[in-house]
């Protein structure tokens, strides 16, 4: 082919866009790259993107500012691998931008305005820590905050690039799009909230995207098509290669989505998905965390400190009976007698509280705090020390104390090595001990002050703008006869603090303290319950009725937890005995300028008795039962039961016992794989015993397909005698059979290649009857 004709040849054989007479394609929409032009990845990358996202998008609702900002961070971090996976650049121009990013993000969440500084400290500080925790225990747990979010960030950047590189170069979102609704479907199982929409919404994407797909196929085959066939006339190729108008095809495929998906959304609207058992996020984490303590083997559980103290745990229905117990908790030094202040709760749903999910700052072991607390303004009090001293090594996920602590100045453990990590978190003013380490104690020092009621008076200016988000919060379905009974307490009282002092007052005098009480009937609101009907109970019934009331009058209140001061030892000034019975709940008031002030509206207790410790403590939780193995086992399997619901228990048997059956399947031929590789190493240098083990798999495999060697019969007449239709293969069949009689029968030498040749046919036949 000479002329013009044989440069339009020339110019198709390339595959790529060119003019073809009068016409020509746009080079955006002809390419010879399997996974397309950009227009093409654009297209399948929107809906990747929309499937990924509800991965996220349905906790949004999990946690509050905490919660969000790592969801944030998400979103941002799959956004950016997804623009890496439109371009086809090579790997290593993306590494140091992730490797940047990645320390970017996480000094953004961990409130450092210098990524480099926050490089700095956890390279120096926390890494070496962990690397020793971890080499010791072998525990995810144990590892600092810092860590688990480098490697959720790298496991969510792992599976957002494998998602994406599927779908351009496999054309599939099949498997990922299942595993989406899978997951929806447990989180549906196991929240409050129906995640329907969400699941619809995946349907769509996984349709827009299989579509898209199909568009890239079609256009590949075609453009392919059109360059292999070049003898064909002028208007027959070029009708070929615009045959297939990308946007139109896609404007089709969205809207046949969006009928199929429509026509799902119909068929979903007949019938209400079941109710969730209201877990939130940090709950099933809990509950996934016992269930691998018990799988390795742990002989008890792993118990929170709240519950060996004895008050109620986050996350449980309040209002359960209790019994005191006597048994010494810790002993205390301290210059003044103070409530030892522990954990602070901020969401209440009308059933427990919870504590948002927060970014704690690592802090070091005797590093100045007071930079960091107080966070909230507040006059300066006196630095007092205090040391406490557990009766036994105890998990204290955050430190106790008499106000708020600016210094941790020592801290003892009989077990544990290297300096123990430190977390700082600003908004509730607490320092944290990352890792589950267990302690026999530790000094501290703490900022003390109790402000002077004319300044409490005075103090009526303005809240912070985000006050209303965290210590404003109430149930939706509160009664509204609780707001009407707070501003009936109210109603006489002048400022915020004699608004406080009113509804103090009130309770102590209007209900009675009694241990004997019972969780709230289903569907009612814990403290409408104890203000209208028990009208008794102890101090978690009191002090959530007071936060409640407080915040229906718009004044910022949150619930605390820790210990009563306990009794002072006798002979002594400054020390002090705390029992589980001095487990104890109370109030925190905010008052602009004089930060967060106690308040405790429990009958027989106060800050002004502080003087004389009560006698009688307070819990929050009966003792720990004892249950034997084989119980406590499927007391287990029920919880995974309720948790994910039955049908979703049944659907987790079946993809979980295929995959077990493959790997017990594949062993044999892994150890056979195994085996070979050993001979390979070896086959050039053995003796003829070593041809003669390495066509032993042969001879298993043969004897496994067509049947056992008969008595007195060889191996070549065996052989010949198989009724194989494929020629070649018979005839390497026999050819091996001739060797394998060399080998076993004539003592003489082979070659080195002569060895390896054996070798390799030896493994070409075995993987030809697999």
């Amino acid at each position: 082919m000479t002329g013009p004709d044989s440069s339009r040849v020339r110019a198709g054989g390339n595959r790529e866009a060119g003019s073809f007479g009068s016409r020509s394609v746009p080079s955006v929409f002809v390419s010879r790259l399997s996974h397309g032009t950009l227009l093409h990845r654009i297209l399948i990358t929107l809906p990747v993107a929309g499937l990924l996202s509800e991965w996220l998008l349905p906790l949004r609702n999990a946690g509050e500012t905490g919660g969000r900002f790592v969801l944030e961070t998400l979103f941002l971090w799959a956004l950016f691998l997804l623009l890496q996976g439109l371009f086809t650049w090579r790997g290593w121009v993306w590494l140091p931008l992730n490797a940047g990013l990645v320390v970017w993000l996480c000094s953004r969440l961990f409130e450092y305005s210098d990524p480099l500084a926050w490089l700095s400290d956890y390279a120096s500080l926390i890494l070496p820590g962990d690397a020793s925790a971890f080499r010791n225990a072998w525990e995810f747990t144990i590892l600092s905050q810092e860590t688990r979010t480098i490697i959720l960030l790298v496991g969510w950047g792992i599976m957002v690039s494998a998602v994406h590189m599927l779908a351009l170069y496999r054309r599939t979102v099949w498997l990922f799009g299942g595993s989406t609704l899978v997951y929806l479907a447990v989180l549906e199982s196991a929240m409050e909230e129906s995640v329907y929409g969400d699941m619809l919404r995946a349907v769509l994407y996984m349709l827009l995207a299989q579509g898209m797909m199909l568009i890239l196929k079609l256009k590949q085959e075609t453009v392919e098509g059109t360059s292999s066939e070049m003898d064909l006339p002028e208007p027959m190729r070029t009708a070929r290669l615009s045959g297939l108008p990308v946007l139109r095809w896609s404007l089709f495929v969205l809207l046949a989505s969006v009928l199929i998906a429509g026509i799902t959304r119909v068929g979903g609207g007949l019938g209400e998905p079941s109710p969730g058992m209201g877990l939130s996020v940090a709950e099933m984490a809990e509950r996934l965390a016992g269930w691998g303590n018990r799988l390795r083997g742990n002989a008890e559980p792993s118990i929170p400190a709240s519950q060996a103290a004895g008050y109620a745990s986050q996350g449980e229905d309040l209002g359960g009976p209790l019994t005191l117990s006597d048994a010494l908790y810790f002993t205390a030094q301290s210059p003044v007698p103070t409530y030892w202040r522990g954990d602070t709760y901020n969401r209440y749903d009308g059933r427990k509280w919870d504590a948002d999910p927060s970014i704690r700052k690592p802090v070091k072991l005797s590093e100045d705090l007071s930079g960091f607390l107080p966070y909230w303004e507040r006059p300066s009090g006196e630095t007092i020390e205090q040391s406490l001293t557990f009766v036994q090594e105890t998990p204290v996920p955050s430190l106790l104390s008499g106000g708020i602590i600016t210094r941790v100045k020592e801290m003892h453990s009989s077990k544990e090595r290297g300096a123990p990590r430190l977390a700082v978190d600003r908004l509730s003013e607490t320092i944290s001990l990352q890792g589950e380490r267990a302690v026999s104690g530790y000094t501290v020092e703490t900022l003390y002050a109790q402000p002077e009621e004319q300044a409490l008076r005075r103090a009526n200016g303005d809240d912070p703008e985000y006050m209303e988000e965290m210590y404003l919060e109430l149930p939706e379905e509160l009664p509204s006869r609780v707001k009407d009974l707070a501003r009936k307490i109210t109603s006489d009282a002048a400022g915020r603090y004699e608004t406080a002092q009113a509804i103090e007052s009130y309770l102590e005098q209007n209900y009675t303290y009694t241990l004997q009480t019972s969780v709230p009937p289903e569907g009612r609101d814990f403290a409408d319950h104890f203000l209208f009907d028990a009208k008794e109970g102890y101090c978690v019934h009191f002090a959530t009725a007071m936060t409640v009331l407080l915040r229906s009058e718009g004044i910022p209140a949150r619930y605390v937890t820790g210990f009563a001061p306990g009794d002072r030892v006798a002979g002594t000034m400054d020390r002090y005995e705390v029992a589980q019975k001095n487990a104890h709940a109370w109030v925190e008031v905010f008052f602009p300028g004089q930060g967060w002030v106690l308040f405790d509206p429990t009958p027989g207790f106060g800050v002004e008795g502080m003087s004389m410790p009560p006698a009688a403590g307070d819990s929050g939780s009966t003792g720990m039962m004892s249950w034997s193995t084989m119980i406590y086992a499927a007391v287990k399997v029920l919880l995974v039961i309720s948790a994910i619901g039955p049908v979703m228990f049944g659907v987790a048997l079946l993809l979980i016992l295929p995959l077990i059956v493959a790997v017990i399947c594949r062993i044999p031929a892994v150890r056979q794989s195994w085996a070979f590789m050993r001979m390979a190493r070896t086959i050039a240098v053995s003796g003829r015993e070593g041809l003669v083990s390495a066509a032993v798999w042969v001879w298993d495999k043969l004897q496994r397909r067509y049947g056992d060697l008969e008595r007195g019969q060889t191996m070549r007449q065996y052989v010949s005698a198989l009724s194989i239709a494929d020629a070649e293969f018979r005839a390497e069949l026999e050819a091996f059979a001739s060797r394998w009689e060399r080998a076993a029968y004539q003592d003489e030498s082979w070659s080195r290649t002569e060895k390896v040749l054996f070798l390799r046919q030896c493994i070409r036949i075995v993987k030809k009857l697999a």
